[in-house]
């Protein structure tokens, strides 16, 4: 799991640069940006929770969030479908996209804020205080976004941008843990 870490974490720091240094293409591609970033999340986390399970206790919570991780990524995928073939209703589901990601965003920064806290129970390290900081960063940026789309609507390539960077660190940061915090 620590490779695919690594590869999606690489790949995630790739495309936050494609979005920070071109937000506006990366708001007329935020359906399939969403997509994929939820999908292979959401993806991942289940292999992980599903491989792991057995040797961890408390690792529900990573399968639920892979779980609704992916059923939003295929949420996103028939919205931006639906405005493929249904252009006069694109501004409405750009809308939907929008809030879903502002959602996500919130549901993304609680995680790794609770994810955060495990990792200081139990290592020695300080890799926790990056988690949090990036938890935080992440849910006000969601709910500022819920409360303002058109501040998502505006700035969605550089918000992609930085959920892209935040979960690329985490994931190579996760590389170099140790999967204590997880034994409890």
């Amino acid at each position: 799991m620590k490779v695919i870490n690594g590869i999606v974490g690489v790949l995630s720091i790739f495309g936050a640069i494609y979005c920070l240094f071109f937000p506006g293409l990366s708001f007329i591609n935020a359906g399939w940006v969403i997509t994929a970033i939820l999908g292979i999340f959401g993806i991942c986390s289940i292999i992980f929770y599903f491989t792991k399970k057995k040797m961890y206790e408390n690792l529900m919570i990573e399968g639920v969030h892979g779980v609704f991780g992916l059923v939003v990524g295929i949420a996103a995928a028939v919205v931006s479908i639906l405005a493929i073939f249904v252009p006069s209703i694109q501004a409405v589901l750009d809308l939907i996209i929008l809030i879903i990601f502002a959602i996500w965003m919130i549901l993304d920064g609680v995680s790794s804020i609770a994810e955060s806290f495990a990792m200081k129970k139990a290592s020695t390290s300080k890799s926790w205080i990056l988690a949090l900081v990036l938890g935080i960063i992440m849910l006000i940026f969601g709910i500022y976004g819920i409360c303002h789309l058109i501040f998502v609507a505006r700035f969605i390539g550089i918000t992609m941008g930085i959920m892209l960077m935040s979960y690329g660190i985490k994931l190579i940061a996760s590389l170099f843990e140790k999967d204590e915090y997880c034994k409890k």
